[in-house]
């Protein structure tokens, strides 16, 4: 999602926002304009009055999307007559991507006419920034709307939750066992299965629009009708309706109701509940009781000691039922218990004869197989979690779905019984609880390890997110020490998964790394910098993007340079536009092409940072091969910066920077008397969560890192 380049209050830096941080930092105002300036002076006003405001500026439509699609902000603050972004389009973008957000024209002068032609066109009003006197009005109406979108998203937010509430419930009178029916007038309006099937109905439809006494034997009607009466006016004692329906088949059915008063829409409407008798299922004709856990550890442990004399491959597994309390919730500890015995008998007609199934917990299988191979293991262990979401389990009063988590753990005959079952059960546990719905196969002889088949996953997640554009970027603030008056920010990765969540880049790269994509996400992060540098042609400050490079991109360096001088084509990197950095240890690896690729670099514009600096063995040396305008301390330097030692060799380091006029950045600064001390030294810049934590922005002017 686009991010947003923000006006700051703070001298020599920007700040930067995600709506995510409304609550803490105020309210977020879109402006769209052809200037930035526009946009610093509105949050000086609003922030001057005493308001906690934000503001984030955008100057196409294009961007305006992209900040709508990461999360819509309080207000959208529309100037008049911006051909990249006219007053109609916006209205019509946030009426399809945020509903209830405001937008307000903003012109630097107006006449009454213009305001009913823009609030005719669906704006919310007109406002200037012309004089102090606009600005006021500007203020009042910006208050009036924060107020009015709090209240539509908190009314949104409670309709959702009234839906969710509405759709679980009917969820649970429809698979109930409790026969549960709805009376509105004296009308049956609804029933669920359970009632239908007490009078004999394979369904509630013939059964709504029939008038209640109908169905009640006539020798209970003055019974029934008088106890309504006292329920609606509020002088029942709440006891039972003990009376007799009416089955299809004509004979009585007698029942004990209770009957409560609820509203629907306004209209009152009487619920009647039959609770079903309690009913205990038998064991089926032949059926043991399974072995239990000590049970488990036995046999394992006898199968473990003759594994290595197997020809084929003896595996132990678990088989975890997911969100077990909350079927527990939903079913009843006792339907629960039955729908988990379904679930044992269900497995074991799929295992071969000689294979163990066990109790091993209140909602966990045990299993000691024997498969032909390692793959055979992975394809039934996939096959069985697939499966069980497919089937219905039937209990004493209800049907159930259940879903599965399952571990493997092929063995040869040296393994621990303790340790296996350890990690079965452990894994199974936190995948569970993360959703499950999956099978991990573990151990050496594994076919696949679990932190393998997780790295494939994620790499194609990685793969589809850049497909479907969906990496973004985020910028943490690089501060100057020496009052610089050019904004630098690190650019950070980030990841949105499907399900909307964002991921920061340690979560993926990884796996990016041994998937081979590192070179396709360096030209997509290199390509937004220069896309965000463009689009901020019109801002009053300069920035610095410091963009990473990993060490595929290092190895391919000559079709990177030559990427990177089509994507310069059209326009020509401005001095200091754009940093490159890459770690000094992979600098060091690969010095030749590193020296190439550098001056290739510098010759096109861009300058040369050296990351992690001053943990190698020859760090001196290297800023006399490579052009770099900047050097990066490790972390460990920060981290370790009160052990004398550590001081006396950033000095020495430093020294060598100054004599080669390299600007010295030190990161991962949390502490302030450590900043003040870096200041004494002749740091030039600092950075870290004591200077400003790492943001995802909102705007079409985007900053990011790894």
């Amino acid at each position: 999602m686009a991010s947003v380049a923000v006006a700051s209050q703070m001298p020599n830096e920007a700040t930067l926002i995600t709506p995510a941080a409304n609550q803490a930092a105020g309210h977020v105002v879109l402006v769209v304009a052809d200037s930035e300036s526009i946009t610093k002076r509105i949050e000086s006003y609003l922030r001057n009055a005493g308001h906690p405001v934000r503001t984030a500026w955008v100057n196409d439509i294009e961007d305006v999307e992209e900040a709508l699609r990461r999360g819509a902000p309080d207000l959208v603050l529309c100037a008049d007559n911006l051909p990249a972004a006219p007053l109609r389009d916006v209205i019509d973008l946030c009426k399809r991507l945020a509903k209830d957000l405001p937008v307000v024209l903003l012109s630097p002068r107006f006449v009454p006419e213009d305001t009913v032609s823009a609030m005719a066109g669906g704006a919310r009003d007109h406002v200037s920034y012309d004089d102090l006197r606009h600005m006021r009005h500007l203020e009042l109406v910006a208050l009036r709307e924060f107020s009015v979108h709090q209240h539509l998203r908190e009314l949104r937010a409670t309709q959702k939750r009234l839906e969710i509430f509405e759709s679980r419930h009917q969820e649970l009178i429809s698979g109930t066992n409790d026969a549960v029916a709805h009376i509105q007038e004296g009308i049956l309006s609804d029933a669920n299965p359970a009632f239908a099937h007490l009078l004999g109905y394979e369904d509630a439809g013939p059964l709504v629009g029939v008038p209640l006494m109908d169905l009640v034997g006539s020798d209970f009607v003055p019974k029934v009708k008088e106890q309504l009466k006292l329920l609606l006016r509020g002088k029942t004692d709440k006891r039972a309706l003990d009376c007799c329906l009416v089955h299809q088949d004509g004979r009585p059915v007698a029942i004990s109701a209770r009957l409560t008063v609820t509203e629907v829409e306004g209209e009152q409407l009487i619920e009647m509940l039959i609770r079903a008798e309690a009913a205990q299922a038998a064991p089926a004709s032949g059926s043991a009781a399974p072995s239990g856990r000590l049970q488990f550890f036995e046999s394992l442990g006898a199968a473990i000691a003759g594994a290595s004399q197997q020809k084929q491959q003896r595996t132990a597994l678990l088989l975890a039922v997911d969100a077990y309390a909350a079927l527990e919730e939903r079913l009843g500890l006792h339907d629960a218990e039955q729908a988990v015995l379904e679930l044992l008998k269900w497995a074991q007609e799929r295992l071969q004869p000689g294979d163990q199934i066990f109790r091993f917990s209140t909602h966990e299988l045990a299993v000691l197989a024997t498969f032909k191979d390692g793959g055979s293991v992975q394809s039934w262990g996939e096959a069985i979690v697939d499966e069980a979401r497919k089937q219905i389990f039937s209990t004493a009063g209800h049907e159930a779905q259940l879903s599965l988590t399952v571990t493997a753990y092929p063995f040869s005959g040296s393994e621990q019984t303790s340790a296996i079952v350890a990690e079965l059960s452990s894994t199974a546990r936190q995948l569970s609880a993360k959703g499950g719905k999956q099978f991990a196969n573990l151990g050496a002889t594994a076919e696949t390890s679990l932190q393998e088949r997780e790295d494939q996953r994620r790499a194609e997640m990685v793969r589809k997110a850049i497909d479907d554009n969906r990496l973004k970027l985020a910028y943490q603030s690089i501060a100057s020490l020496e009052g610089d008056s050019r904004q630098h920010f690190d650019v950070l990765l980030r990841m949105i998964d499907e399900e909307g969540h964002e991921q920061h880049a340690s979560e993926f790269l990884r796996a990016a790394e041994k998937a081979g994509l590192m070179c396709a996400i360096d030209r997509w992060v290199t390509a937004r910098a220069l896309k965000m540098q463009a689009k901020r042609d019109g801002a009053q400050q300069a920035s610095s993007l410091f963009v990473k490079l990993s060490e595929d991109t290092l190895k391919d360096s000559e079709n990177f340079v030559a990427w990177l001088q089509e994507q310069l084509k059209a326009r020509p990197l401005r001095p200091g536009e754009i940093v490159f950095e890459a770690q000094e240890r992979i600098l060091q690896n690969h010095i030749r092409k590193a020296k190439l690729l550098t001056k290739s670099l510098v010759d096109l514009g861009a300058q040369v940072a050296i990351e992690h600096f001053g943990i190698g063995s020859n760090s001196a040396q290297m800023i006399e091969h490579i052009p770099a305008q900047f050097v990066k301390f490790h972390q460990s330097f920060a981290k370790d910066f009160a052990i004398k030692e550590t001081q006396k060799h950033m000095s020495s380091l430093m020294e060598v920077a100054k004599q080669r006029n390299i600007k010295v950045i030190v990161s991962h600064i949390e502490d302030a008397n450590v900043m003040a001390r870096l200041w004494q030294m002749g740091v030039n810049f600092i950075q870290g969560y004591h200077v400003q934590e790492p943001e995802v922005v909102l705007l079409s002017a985007e900053v990011g890192t790894r």
